[in-house]
């Protein structure tokens, strides 16, 4: 009965009363009973001792007691003594809010609670010799070497348990890297009690529109501090990129990382456009995944048992990564694909067509190319419509060129070598392929193109020079120059039936390669030399040999209609000097391949001249 009388309606009155006249009396006499110069001084002890910087408190603190004693700073700003006022200088603007202990603060000691930045503003700058504003403090070191035995010694770091930050933002000025970007929305903690407990850092913010989860965890994080070894956990977390290490780091001058490393990239074009970087060839590699033990050193880093995935396309190797201030990114290494596109690969490095471009958005980091140095091989390598095996080449790009030097394949039963060339330099782009082959099947060949009609088949070489002067992504066959050469150890002309040939061109009237398609004409070896020339290929000598006569072909054959011009001759091969020497067949072809109109030159004989 005793406590039910309380919950009458008059006692409870009485105590809602009491309580509010004691919530009042707090309120109003708060300040007097809590010295908020102990408070500010307290904060101040902590924040200076772990960065060596200042605090400068403006304005008038607010007291609140309810639910718990907690004072705010509204205006709070952190600088090195002697910086310049203003942004140049300071390193943190906030609100400061922390809860603390009543008791403690009557009895001249107040325990603080954990301490908030609300609406914080931090200033991360780099100057061009590399030197941050974020110094740190003298007196981390000093506690970190103290002997506990050693009464004279420095007393160690205040602690205070976790900082909170609400609603802030990061500004980056690196001017080594000529990089400003403002990260916002942040809102985490940072967890570090007293130098001898992990520390723990889990903040969430928005970078370029994206938002980014950033975990880092340090088992001793006074080591790192006192340019020791010490082992971390670093997790970023994004829709464009999520990235795992874990090892041991050195944050000395020569500071280092080294550990295990993974990362996920699902799509490379919107990485790019996350970070800014206008690295083209990366847009068309899609999805990529990376493992491998990782170290960096000074602008550096080397990744070597590497597990690489870009687009399903599976890689071993070594990966080398430099990021020179101001330079251009290199990338060099050796891979090992089970398959590879070769011609994507070159495709992404070349340069687009520059009529009816527009200008790129303003983005706060910017990376106009790549220095790349990459050897590389292929179970399989593709390059439509072939497939080759054994594949071993190196891709170098640096000054607006890309090559790809082809060391070593096989393809259509032999052996291929050469270089493929892009251009773009003083904006002019282009470019060249050098290639040759040795023992391949040009049938093979002849049935991977879909080509159809009288056309040889059989093993042999082929050595060819072209180049253009149009972009490579957008290049057609038509924009081709150069020379080509072929050359048979022996085969055959299918759809070509000699005798009935021979004998028709002998004759007074046309006809159609048709007619004399039923059989193949057999020969020991053969050549064929000529050049193309935007969309024309120009036949200088094709001569077959065959085991009683000799085919020669010469003309030029138009790439963008099948009609061709081509004047040809049938003659003895190798005849007996003792014998009467049987004349040349000699005719003409024109019309649509693969059944062109063949005229026998005694039809052009009989025409009038006039």
């Amino acid at each position: 009965m005793g406590l039910l009388r309380y919950l009458r309606p008059k006692p409870l009155l009485r105590l809602l009363a009491v309580m509010a006249v004691l919530a009042l009396a707090l309120r109003l006499a708060g300040p007097t009973l809590v010295s908020s110069d102990r408070i500010r001084d307290e904060i101040e002890a902590n924040l200076s001792a772990w960065t060596g910087a200042e605090l400068e408190f403006r304005g008038t603190p607010r007291f609140s007691f309810w639910p718990a004693p907690h004072m705010a700073f509204e205006d709070v700003r952190l600088r090195y003594p002697g910086s310049p006022t203003g942004d140049g200088g300071e390193l943190l603007t906030a609100r400061i809010a922390v809860d603390f202990s009543l008791l403690g603060s009557l009895l001249g000691a107040p325990d603080l609670g954990d301490v908030e930045l609300v609406r914080p503003l931090f200033h991360i700058r780099r100057d061009e010799r590399g030197a941050l504003n974020w110094q740190g403090s003298t007196g981390i070191g000093q506690a970190l070497s103290r002997d506990p035995e050693d009464r004279s010694a420095p007393a160690p770091l205040p602690q205070f348990g976790t900082l909170l930050v609400r609603d802030g933002a990061i500004a980056v000025d690196d001017a080594r890297r000529g990089q400003h970007y403002r990260i916002s929305d942040v809102t985490g903690k940072i967890a570090w009690p007293k130098p001898s407990s992990d520390l723990d850092i889990a903040l969430r913010g928005v970078v370029n529109g994206e938002v980014a989860e950033l975990r880092l965890a340090a088992d001793e994080p006074g080591r790192l501090l006192d340019g020791q070894e010490a082992g971390i956990r670093l997790s970023l977390r994004s829709d464009p990129l999520k990235l795992d290490f874990d090892g041991t780091a050195n944050l000395s001058s020569n500071a280092f990382a080294t550990g295990r490393i993974g990362l996920t990239v699902p799509s490379s074009s919107h990485l790019l456009t996350w970070t800014g970087m206008r690295f083209t060839p990366a847009r068309k590699l899609g999805a990529l995944t990376l493992e491998g033990n990782m170290t960096t050193s000074a602008h550096s880093a080397r990744i070597d048992q590497l597990l690489l995935d870009i687009d399903g396309s599976r890689a071993t190797g070594i990966l080398d990564v430099s990021l020179p201030p101001r330079e251009t990114p290199k990338l060099g290494g050796t891979l090992a694909f089970d398959k590879v596109d070769l011609a994507a690969m070159v495709a992404a490095y070349s340069p687009a067509p520059r009529e009816g471009d527009t200008a790129a958005p303003p983005l706060p980091l910017t990376m106009d190319g790549l220095d790349l140095d990459l050897r590389f091989s292929a179970r399989e390598a593709f390059l439509e419509p072939l497939v080759l095996t054994d594949f071993a080449a190196g891709v170098r790009a640096a000054g607006g060129q890309t090559s790809l030097d082809i060391g070593d394949g096989t393809v259509l039963g032999g052996s291929v070598s050469g270089q493929l060339s892009v251009t773009d330099r003083h904006h002019k782009p282009g470019g060249e392929l050098q290639l040759s082959a040795r023992d391949i099947d040009f049938g093979a060949l002849i049935g991977l193109a879909g080509l159809s009609g009288p056309l040889p088949t059989g093993r042999g070489s082929a050595d060819l020079s072209l180049f253009t002067e149009q972009p490579f992504a957008g290049f057609g066959a038509a924009d081709l120059i150069g020379t080509f050469r072929l050359h048979f150890d022996q085969g055959s002309i299918a759809d070509f039936d000699r005798a009935e040939f021979e004998r028709r061109a002998r004759g007074a009237e046309a006809f159609s390669m048709a007619d004399a398609a039923d059989g193949a004409f057999e020969f020991g070896n053969a050549t064929i030399e000529g050049r193309v020339d935007r969309g024309l290929a120009e036949i200088a000598r094709a001569t077959f040999e065959g085991a009683e006569k000799t085919l020669s072909i010469s003309g030029t054959i138009p790439f963008r209609h099948g009609n061709v011009a081509l004047a040809g001759s049938l003659a003895t091969h190798k005849p007996d000097e003792a014998s009467m020497t049987e004349p040349a067949v000699n005719f003409l072809v024109s019309g649509a391949w693969p059944a062109p109109l063949i005229s026998p030159m005694a039809i052009l004989m009989s025409i009038p001249a006039n």
